[in-house]
């Protein structure tokens, strides 16, 4: 009975003090928060300009803890959310997923339960410059190491950044550049979280996370730019701020041999005037009667390069040598060299030939010389 009593007391206290408006701590601990920090170089997201994420949480049960419970940028390098969840009092540790922007930024599908974490059917916008930088983590945390002070937890960049630069040298021509398009990359896929393995159940460092691209989804990725972009022999960026944000994986080059591309091989373009130093203009071709992009046309380079998850790519066009091929989505003429060949010749010289000009000239003899052509003694016939 008096153990009844006393929890009824205890009631009547906490009641009270919560109608006079006080703040009354009922757990001696710290609300569960976060400390951050980004795995690796790329630099659209990092520790110091993210404001937010949204992390599951599970302890137990296969029941969540708290799901999708945004932590926001709060006092000096912590993290917290609005609404307050606390550690368990066992000193055992919560399992959290976090990720990075929101789920209707990212798109897809996502799904995170205590034996899957996914986002599936994930695909980059198609305008660059709307793409997001996905990103995502995995910890544990208990209230002895990480009450006071935070949770660390590590987050991944889950795509690969692509830069694309143009520089020119060439003394014959000059590169007007007016857009950049990523052409014929998958463009949707499923993400794994990165997770704690299954074999090592105590393990702190979580493995990192996957990638499975969705076969048959190829896409390209234009951007056009306000305004043309002269080349010189200074490499310029052409994204204009916005480098794109893709899903990582083995691209297979483009066969200029195939030249519609039916095969969907990748390849990088750039939308571009060539002119000769002296104006005359050169690409588009004179002989393209459409003229589609007034003035322009896209040019390409195939590339196989592999893209990994939070690496940085940048490719550095070199026009000083030549310009690539015709793009194959290009009505005119796709797969053709822009160039062809080097302008030379081979040069010969007619030998001199021979001419007579006409009957030998008698030259006249200089007066004052003796004039004696047959040898005999004669007298000057110049003088009196």
């Amino acid at each position: 009975m008096k153990q009844k009593l006393l929890f009824a007391g205890m009631a009547a206290i906490a009641l009270t003090s919560c109608s006079n408006d006080e703040a009354v701590e009922i757990n001696n601990g710290h609300a569960i928060g976060f400390r951050t920090a980004m795995a690796t170089r790329a630099t659209e997201t990092t520790a110091a300009n993210l404001e937010g994420f949204f992390v599951t949480a599970f302890y137990e049960s296969t029941e969540p803890y708290f799901s999708d419970l945004e932590f926001k940028k709060g006092t000096g390098d912590l993290f917290e959310s609005d609404t307050k969840y606390f550690y368990p009092g066992d000193a055992r540790p919560l399992t959290f997923y976090a990720y990075a922007p929101s789920k209707t930024a990212l798109g897809g599908t996502m799904t995170i339960t205590k034996d899957s974490q996914k986002l599936e059917g994930f695909a980059p916008n198609t305008d660059i410059s709307k793409q997001v930088d996905f990103i995502a983590g995995a910890a544990k945390g208990d209230a002895a190491n990480d009450g006071a002070d935070g949770a660390f937890l590590e987050f991944s960049h889950c795509l690969s950044q692509i830069e694309v630069k143009a520089k020119s040298g060439n003394t014959s021509y000059d590169f007007e550049v007016k857009g950049v398009r990523i052409g014929c990359v998958g463009s949707k896929g499923d993400f794994t979280f990165p997770a704690f393995s299954a074999e090592d159940p105590d393990a702190v460092d979580p493995v990192a996370g996957t990638w499975t691209l969705t076969e048959g989804e190829k896409a390209s990725y234009d951007k056009t730019l306000d305004e043309a972009v002269k080349l010189t022999a200074d490499a310029v960026s052409l994204m204009a701020g916005d480098n794109a944000m893709l899903i990582p994986q083995q691209l297979t080059a483009w066969d200029t041999e195939e030249q519609e591309n039916t095969s969907k091989g990748a390849y990088i373009a750039v939308l571009v005037k060539i002119t000769t130093k002296s104006g005359a203009q050169v690409y588009p071709f004179a002989s393209d009667p459409t003229d589609a992009n007034a003035g322009y046309a896209w040019a390409a380079i195939p590339v196989s390069t592999l893209w990994e998850a939070g690496k940085k790519y940048v490719y550095t066009l070199n026009f000083t040598t030549g310009a690539g091929y015709v793009d194959p989505t290009e009505d005119h003429m796709p797969g053709v060299p822009v160039l062809v060949g080097e302008i030379k010749f081979n040069v010969t010289v007619e030998g001199w030939t021979e001419e007579a000009a006409g009957n030998d000239i008698e030259m006249p003899n200089d007066p004052g010389t003796d004039y004696n052509p047959d040898g005999n003694d004669t007298e000057d016939p110049f003088l009196d």
